[in-house]
């Protein structure tokens, strides 16, 4: 190609209607992706944040979960043996009620 069907025009400067050069909407555009970068840097950055929160307060959850596990046992061996008195506490007292009466 002859230099003077180039007349001179570098290629970045090249317009595509807007008035723009090519040079100046590949900037722009790469501004938007760093931006948009930076931006969904920061919401991960976040949500790592909020995960480590989670995690701890799972761990947290799952200890009281234990915790809770071991005094229901406790609770329910307090409540066997409470059965255990009320029976037979159930029988003394049937045993007086139904006690025939001394003869008179």
């Amino acid at each position: 190609m002859s230099s003077a069907g180039y007349r001179g025009n570098n290629m970045g400067d090249e317009t595509n209607g807007d008035n723009k050069s090519r040079l100046d909407r590949v900037e722009q555009l790469l501004e938007v992706l760093v931006n948009e970068h930076f931006q969904f840097h920061e919401e991960h950055r976040q949500l790592l944040k909020a995960q480590v929160i989670l995690y701890d307060i799972t761990q947290k959850l799952a200890a009281a979960q234990t915790d809770t596990i071991a005094k229901l046992a406790e609770l329910a061996t307090a409540q066997k043996h409470t059965d255990q008195n009320l029976a037979a506490l159930i029988n003394v007292v049937d045993s007086l009620v139904r006690r025939t009466p001394p003869p008179a």
